[in-house]
Protein backbone atom coordinates (compact mmCIF):
# COMPACT_ATOMS: atom_id res chain seq x y z
CA UNK A 1 0.00 0.00 0.00
CA UNK A 2 2.88 2.35 0.71
CA UNK A 3 4.42 1.75 -2.46
CA UNK A 4 1.12 3.07 -4.42
CA UNK A 5 1.91 6.52 -5.26
CA UNK A 6 -2.20 6.72 -5.89
CA UNK A 7 -2.37 5.97 -2.50
CA UNK A 8 -0.30 8.61 -1.49
CA UNK A 9 -2.18 11.28 -3.62
CA UNK A 10 -5.64 10.15 -2.05
CA UNK A 11 -4.18 10.06 1.61
CA UNK A 12 -2.87 13.76 1.45
CA UNK A 13 -5.91 14.71 -0.72
CA UNK A 14 -8.47 13.26 1.95
CA UNK A 15 -6.39 14.60 5.21
CA UNK A 16 -6.06 18.07 3.77
CA UNK A 17 -10.17 18.03 2.73
CA UNK A 18 -10.58 16.69 6.69
CA UNK A 19 -8.39 19.60 7.56
CA UNK A 20 -10.68 22.32 5.40
CA UNK A 21 -13.90 21.09 6.22
CA UNK A 22 -13.58 20.79 9.51
CA UNK A 23 -12.07 24.43 9.79
CA UNK A 24 -14.98 25.06 7.78
CA UNK A 25 -17.39 23.59 10.03
CA UNK A 26 -15.49 25.01 12.98
CA UNK A 27 -14.20 21.90 13.83
CA UNK A 28 -17.45 20.25 14.67
CA UNK A 29 -16.78 17.35 11.97
CA UNK A 30 -16.56 14.43 14.30
CA UNK A 31 -13.19 12.12 14.60
CA UNK A 32 -15.99 8.62 14.21
CA UNK A 33 -17.78 9.78 11.27
CA UNK A 34 -14.28 10.93 9.52
CA UNK A 35 -12.77 8.05 10.34
CA UNK A 36 -15.52 5.96 9.02
CA UNK A 37 -15.04 7.33 5.70
CA UNK A 38 -10.95 6.80 5.90
CA UNK A 39 -11.41 3.03 6.72
CA UNK A 40 -13.42 2.44 4.05
CA UNK A 41 -11.24 3.97 1.83
CA UNK A 42 -8.49 1.90 3.12
CA UNK A 43 -10.75 -1.60 2.81
CA UNK A 44 -11.34 -0.36 -0.90
CA UNK A 45 -7.58 0.07 -1.69
CA UNK A 46 -6.34 -2.67 0.15
CA UNK A 47 -8.60 -5.62 -0.91
CA UNK A 48 -9.94 -4.54 -4.18
CA UNK A 49 -13.67 -6.01 -4.09
CA UNK A 50 -12.58 -8.81 -2.60
CA UNK A 51 -14.49 -8.17 0.94
CA UNK A 52 -15.81 -11.44 1.62
CA UNK A 53 -12.82 -12.77 4.05
CA UNK A 54 -12.35 -9.19 5.71
CA UNK A 55 -16.09 -9.43 6.40
CA UNK A 56 -16.27 -12.63 7.79
CA UNK A 57 -13.27 -11.98 10.04
CA UNK A 58 -14.71 -8.71 11.54
CA UNK A 59 -18.16 -10.23 12.01
CA UNK A 60 -16.94 -13.15 13.76
CA UNK A 61 -14.26 -11.10 15.98
CA UNK A 62 -17.03 -8.61 16.83
CA UNK A 63 -19.60 -11.07 18.28
CA UNK A 64 -16.75 -13.03 20.12
CA UNK A 65 -16.13 -9.44 21.57
CA UNK A 66 -19.93 -9.23 22.36
CA UNK A 67 -20.08 -12.25 24.03
CA UNK A 68 -17.25 -11.96 25.71
CA UNK A 69 -18.59 -8.59 26.86
CA UNK A 70 -22.22 -10.10 27.94
CA UNK A 71 -20.16 -12.71 30.04
CA UNK A 72 -20.85 -15.97 27.56
CA UNK A 73 -17.19 -16.13 26.72
CA UNK A 74 -14.37 -16.06 29.32
CA UNK A 75 -11.47 -13.88 28.64
CA UNK A 76 -9.21 -17.05 27.76
CA UNK A 77 -11.85 -18.33 25.64
CA UNK A 78 -12.61 -15.32 23.70
CA UNK A 79 -8.90 -14.71 23.29
CA UNK A 80 -8.23 -18.63 21.95
CA UNK A 81 -11.45 -18.00 19.01
CA UNK A 82 -10.54 -14.67 17.93
CA UNK A 83 -6.84 -16.22 17.46
CA UNK A 84 -7.93 -19.51 15.58
CA UNK A 85 -8.07 -18.08 12.42
CA UNK A 86 -4.95 -16.56 12.36
CA UNK A 87 -3.73 -20.16 13.69
CA UNK A 88 -5.25 -22.23 11.28
CA UNK A 89 -3.33 -20.16 8.33
CA UNK A 90 0.16 -19.84 9.69
CA UNK A 91 -0.27 -23.97 10.43
CA UNK A 92 -1.65 -24.26 6.91
CA UNK A 93 -4.59 -25.97 8.11
CA UNK A 94 -6.83 -23.70 6.24
CA UNK A 95 -5.81 -20.52 4.01
CA UNK A 96 -9.39 -19.98 2.95
CA UNK A 97 -9.29 -17.43 6.13
CA UNK A 98 -5.58 -15.76 5.05
CA UNK A 99 -5.77 -12.36 4.57
CA UNK A 100 -3.72 -9.08 4.39
CA UNK A 101 -3.29 -7.85 7.57
CA UNK A 102 -4.85 -10.69 9.35
CA UNK A 103 -1.93 -11.03 12.11
CA UNK A 104 -2.07 -7.39 12.99
CA UNK A 105 -5.93 -7.27 13.21
CA UNK A 106 -5.83 -10.34 15.12
CA UNK A 107 -3.57 -8.26 17.31
CA UNK A 108 -5.79 -5.70 17.61
CA UNK A 109 -8.48 -7.37 18.35
CA UNK A 110 -7.52 -9.18 21.17
CA UNK A 111 -6.17 -6.10 22.81
CA UNK A 112 -9.65 -4.83 22.74
CA UNK A 113 -10.33 -7.96 24.54
CA UNK A 114 -7.77 -7.61 27.19
CA UNK A 115 -7.86 -3.92 26.95
CA UNK A 116 -11.46 -2.40 26.16
CA UNK A 117 -13.83 -0.74 28.74
CA UNK A 118 -17.42 -2.00 29.18
CA UNK A 119 -18.29 1.79 28.28
CA UNK A 120 -16.85 1.11 24.85
CA UNK A 121 -18.56 -2.27 24.65
CA UNK A 122 -21.00 -1.45 21.55
CA UNK A 123 -19.09 0.97 19.79
CA UNK A 124 -19.84 -0.84 16.58
CA UNK A 125 -17.79 2.02 14.45
CA UNK A 126 -15.20 2.57 16.64
CA UNK A 127 -14.63 -0.76 16.59
CA UNK A 128 -14.79 -1.46 12.67
CA UNK A 129 -11.96 1.91 12.33
CA UNK A 130 -9.73 0.63 14.93
CA UNK A 131 -9.42 -3.13 13.20
CA UNK A 132 -9.74 -1.51 9.57
CA UNK A 133 -7.54 1.89 9.81
CA UNK A 134 -5.74 2.00 6.44
CA UNK A 135 -2.41 3.40 8.24
CA UNK A 136 -1.69 0.51 10.17
CA UNK A 137 -3.67 -2.53 8.87
CA UNK A 138 -0.47 -4.12 7.03
CA UNK A 139 2.23 -4.72 9.72
CA UNK A 140 1.23 -1.89 12.51
CA UNK A 141 2.55 -0.43 14.26
CA UNK A 142 0.73 -1.47 16.82
CA UNK A 143 -1.37 0.74 18.02
CA UNK A 144 -2.98 -0.11 21.23
CA UNK A 145 -7.04 -0.13 21.86
CA UNK A 146 -6.66 2.89 24.28
CA UNK A 147 -4.82 5.18 22.67
CA UNK A 148 -7.04 4.94 19.53
CA UNK A 149 -9.84 5.67 22.45
CA UNK A 150 -8.35 8.69 23.35
CA UNK A 151 -7.15 9.99 20.30
CA UNK A 152 -10.27 9.51 18.52
CA UNK A 153 -12.49 11.17 21.52
CA UNK A 154 -10.01 14.48 21.18
CA UNK A 155 -12.66 17.25 21.11
CA UNK A 156 -11.53 18.98 18.15
CA UNK A 157 -8.33 18.50 15.89
CA UNK A 158 -6.67 21.68 14.20
CA UNK A 159 -4.29 20.62 11.48
CA UNK A 160 -1.58 23.85 11.75
CA UNK A 161 1.25 24.20 9.27
CA UNK A 162 3.67 23.10 11.60
CA UNK A 163 2.03 19.74 12.26
CA UNK A 164 1.25 19.24 8.80
CA UNK A 165 5.48 19.82 7.62
CA UNK A 166 6.16 17.77 10.62
CA UNK A 167 3.99 14.63 9.77
CA UNK A 168 5.48 15.40 6.13
CA UNK A 169 8.92 15.39 7.22
CA UNK A 170 8.33 11.72 9.19
CA UNK A 171 6.82 10.41 5.76
CA UNK A 172 9.21 11.33 3.59
CA UNK A 173 12.20 9.97 5.71
CA UNK A 174 9.88 6.72 5.68
CA UNK A 175 10.20 6.93 1.85
CA UNK A 176 13.87 7.43 1.94
CA UNK A 177 14.40 4.70 4.18
CA UNK A 178 12.01 2.26 2.04
CA UNK A 179 12.93 2.97 -0.89
CA UNK A 180 16.10 4.24 -1.15
CA UNK A 181 18.34 2.56 1.39
CA UNK A 182 16.11 -0.56 1.70
CA UNK A 183 16.03 -0.74 -2.40
CA UNK A 184 19.95 -0.26 -2.55
CA UNK A 185 20.48 -3.07 -0.15
CA UNK A 186 18.28 -5.28 -1.37
CA UNK A 187 19.24 -4.79 -5.26
CA UNK A 188 22.89 -4.51 -4.64
CA UNK A 189 23.93 -6.94 -2.08
CA UNK A 190 21.20 -9.40 -0.80
CA UNK A 191 20.06 -10.35 -4.86
CA UNK A 192 23.78 -10.80 -5.37
CA UNK A 193 24.60 -12.72 -1.95
CA UNK A 194 21.76 -14.50 -1.66
CA UNK A 195 22.93 -16.80 -4.54
CA UNK A 196 26.06 -17.53 -3.97
CA UNK A 197 27.20 -21.46 -2.31
CA UNK A 198 26.45 -20.92 1.41
CA UNK A 199 30.21 -20.55 3.20
CA UNK A 200 30.59 -18.41 6.64
CA UNK A 201 31.79 -15.05 4.56
CA UNK A 202 28.39 -15.24 2.82
CA UNK A 203 26.38 -15.97 6.04
CA UNK A 204 28.18 -12.94 7.80
CA UNK A 205 27.20 -10.77 4.43
CA UNK A 206 24.06 -11.79 4.84
CA UNK A 207 23.09 -11.38 8.20
CA UNK A 208 24.20 -7.71 8.16
CA UNK A 209 22.56 -7.07 4.71
CA UNK A 210 19.24 -8.68 5.69
CA UNK A 211 19.29 -7.31 8.86
CA UNK A 212 19.88 -3.55 7.95
CA UNK A 213 17.33 -4.48 4.77
CA UNK A 214 14.91 -4.61 6.86
CA UNK A 215 15.59 -2.05 9.29
CA UNK A 216 15.08 0.48 7.14
CA UNK A 217 12.17 -1.60 4.94
CA UNK A 218 10.24 -1.83 8.28
CA UNK A 219 11.11 1.42 9.74
CA UNK A 220 10.49 3.20 6.52
CA UNK A 221 6.99 1.69 6.68
CA UNK A 222 6.38 2.94 10.08
CA UNK A 223 7.69 6.02 9.54
CA UNK A 224 5.56 6.47 6.64
CA UNK A 225 2.27 4.70 8.90
CA UNK A 226 3.11 7.35 11.85
CA UNK A 227 3.29 10.46 9.27
CA UNK A 228 -0.01 9.34 7.82
CA UNK A 229 -1.83 9.54 10.87
CA UNK A 230 -0.40 12.66 12.11
CA UNK A 231 -1.79 13.90 9.61
CA UNK A 232 -5.22 12.84 11.19
CA UNK A 233 -4.60 13.60 14.42
CA UNK A 234 -3.49 10.14 15.55
CA UNK A 235 -0.58 9.31 17.67
CA UNK A 236 0.79 6.14 16.06
CA UNK A 237 3.62 4.72 18.69
CA UNK A 238 6.60 4.85 17.38
CA UNK A 239 7.84 1.24 16.26
CA UNK A 240 12.18 1.92 15.95
CA UNK A 241 14.98 3.67 18.55
CA UNK A 242 18.70 3.77 16.97
CA UNK A 243 19.06 -0.87 17.50
CA UNK A 244 22.20 -0.30 16.26
CA UNK A 245 22.95 1.55 19.76
CA UNK A 246 21.31 -1.45 21.99
CA UNK A 247 23.88 -2.40 24.77
CA UNK A 248 22.52 -5.94 25.23
CA UNK A 249 19.78 -8.19 23.88
CA UNK A 250 16.34 -7.12 25.59
CA UNK A 251 17.30 -3.24 24.83
CA UNK A 252 17.62 -4.90 21.20
CA UNK A 253 13.84 -5.39 21.54
CA UNK A 254 13.10 -2.29 23.07
CA UNK A 255 14.59 -0.24 20.25
CA UNK A 256 13.24 -2.39 17.48
CA UNK A 257 9.61 -3.05 16.67
CA UNK A 258 8.57 -1.16 19.81
CA UNK A 259 5.64 -1.21 19.69
CA UNK A 260 5.24 -5.13 19.04
CA UNK A 261 7.66 -6.32 21.86
CA UNK A 262 5.62 -4.18 24.04
CA UNK A 263 2.73 -5.89 23.32
CA UNK A 264 3.66 -9.14 23.49
CA UNK A 265 5.72 -7.74 27.08
CA UNK A 266 1.71 -7.13 28.21
CA UNK A 267 -0.41 -9.90 26.66
CA UNK A 268 2.57 -12.85 27.22
CA UNK A 269 5.20 -11.82 29.50
CA UNK A 270 3.11 -10.85 32.21
CA UNK A 271 0.59 -13.22 32.73
CA UNK A 272 2.93 -16.09 32.31
CA UNK A 273 4.97 -14.87 34.97
CA UNK A 274 1.81 -13.43 37.60
CA UNK A 275 0.63 -17.02 36.69
CA UNK A 276 3.87 -18.64 37.70
CA UNK A 277 4.64 -16.84 41.03
CA UNK A 278 1.15 -18.11 41.65
CA UNK A 279 3.53 -21.37 42.30
CA UNK A 280 5.53 -21.91 45.40
CA UNK A 281 8.43 -23.24 43.49
CA UNK A 282 8.17 -20.20 41.25
CA UNK A 283 7.81 -17.72 44.12
CA UNK A 284 11.62 -18.82 45.75
CA UNK A 285 12.90 -19.06 42.08
CA UNK A 286 11.99 -15.69 40.76
CA UNK A 287 14.53 -15.49 38.26
CA UNK A 288 13.76 -18.59 36.70
CA UNK A 289 9.97 -17.70 35.76
CA UNK A 290 11.26 -14.06 34.59
CA UNK A 291 13.19 -16.42 32.39
CA UNK A 292 10.42 -18.40 31.46
CA UNK A 293 8.30 -15.63 30.61
CA UNK A 294 11.20 -14.06 28.47
CA UNK A 295 11.35 -17.33 26.62
CA UNK A 296 7.74 -17.63 25.63
CA UNK A 297 7.43 -13.92 24.61
CA UNK A 298 10.85 -13.35 22.34
CA UNK A 299 10.07 -17.28 21.12
CA UNK A 300 6.47 -15.68 19.56
CA UNK A 301 8.38 -12.64 18.53
CA UNK A 302 9.55 -15.14 15.72
CA UNK A 303 6.86 -17.61 15.65
CA UNK A 304 4.30 -15.78 15.64
CA UNK A 305 4.73 -15.67 11.74
CA UNK A 306 4.21 -19.10 11.12
CA UNK A 307 5.41 -23.20 12.18
CA UNK A 308 7.82 -22.98 9.56
CA UNK A 309 11.39 -24.02 10.69
CA UNK A 310 13.33 -20.68 10.17
CA UNK A 311 10.63 -18.88 12.04
CA UNK A 312 10.91 -21.38 15.23
CA UNK A 313 14.96 -21.40 14.66
CA UNK A 314 15.23 -17.76 15.28
CA UNK A 315 12.33 -17.46 17.90
CA UNK A 316 14.35 -19.66 19.91
CA UNK A 317 17.46 -17.51 19.08
CA UNK A 318 15.55 -14.47 20.26
CA UNK A 319 14.54 -16.11 23.46
CA UNK A 320 17.79 -17.64 23.92
CA UNK A 321 19.99 -14.84 23.98
CA UNK A 322 17.83 -12.45 26.31
CA UNK A 323 17.75 -15.52 28.68
CA UNK A 324 21.17 -16.30 28.56
CA UNK A 325 22.01 -11.99 29.01
CA UNK A 326 19.60 -11.99 32.36
CA UNK A 327 21.16 -15.09 33.67
CA UNK A 328 23.85 -13.25 33.51
CA UNK A 329 22.69 -10.24 35.27
CA UNK A 330 21.50 -12.56 37.97
CA UNK A 331 25.02 -13.97 38.70
CA UNK A 332 26.25 -10.35 38.47
CA UNK A 333 24.64 -9.57 41.45
CA UNK A 334 25.75 -12.64 43.42
CA UNK A 335 29.37 -12.26 42.57
CA UNK A 336 30.41 -8.36 42.62
CA UNK A 337 33.60 -9.44 40.60
CA UNK A 338 31.76 -10.57 37.96
CA UNK A 339 30.01 -7.25 37.84
CA UNK A 340 33.14 -4.57 37.86
CA UNK A 341 34.32 -7.42 35.09
CA UNK A 342 30.97 -6.79 32.82
CA UNK A 343 31.16 -2.95 33.80
CA UNK A 344 34.59 -2.59 31.93
CA UNK A 345 34.47 -0.54 29.01
CA UNK A 346 35.94 -2.96 26.67
CA UNK A 347 33.41 -5.99 27.90
CA UNK A 348 30.65 -3.47 27.33
CA UNK A 349 31.88 -2.68 23.99
CA UNK A 350 32.06 -6.69 23.03
CA UNK A 351 28.67 -6.77 24.63
CA UNK A 352 26.94 -3.98 21.94
CA UNK A 353 28.94 -5.94 19.11
CA UNK A 354 27.81 -9.93 19.98
CA UNK A 355 24.39 -8.01 20.74
CA UNK A 356 24.02 -6.93 17.24
CA UNK A 357 25.79 -9.91 15.76
CA UNK A 358 23.76 -12.60 17.68
CA UNK A 359 20.58 -10.09 16.53
CA UNK A 360 21.46 -10.38 12.95
CA UNK A 361 22.20 -14.12 12.44
CA UNK A 362 19.08 -14.32 14.32
CA UNK A 363 17.09 -11.99 11.67
CA UNK A 364 18.61 -13.46 9.07
CA UNK A 365 17.46 -16.95 9.92
CA UNK A 366 14.26 -15.47 10.13
CA UNK A 367 14.51 -14.08 6.07
CA UNK A 368 14.31 -17.90 5.32
CA UNK A 369 17.07 -17.69 3.13
CA UNK A 370 19.53 -18.97 5.40
CA UNK A 371 19.98 -23.02 5.09
CA UNK A 372 19.18 -23.36 8.75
Amino acid sequence: MYSNAEFFVGLFSIALAFSALNRYLKHRLTYLVSFSLVALFGWAQVFRGHFFIPVAVFASFYVITLAKDKGWLKTWQAVSLTLLPLLLVKLHLNNHWGMIGLSFMTFRAIDVLLYRKKQDATAFILYFCYLFLPFVILAGPMYRWNSWVKDIRTPKFVMTVDLFLAAMQQIFYGIVQKFLFAMLIDRYVISHWSHQPFNLTVAAVMSVAYSAYLYFDFAGYSNMAIGAGRLFGLSLPANFNVPLLAKNPQDFWRRFHISLSEWLRDVIFMPVYMHLLRLNFFRLNKTLAQNIGIFCTLFCMGAWNGLERHYVVSGILFGLMSVIHNMLLWTAKKYPPLSLFLAHPLISVAGRIMTLGGAAVSLYIFSGMSPV
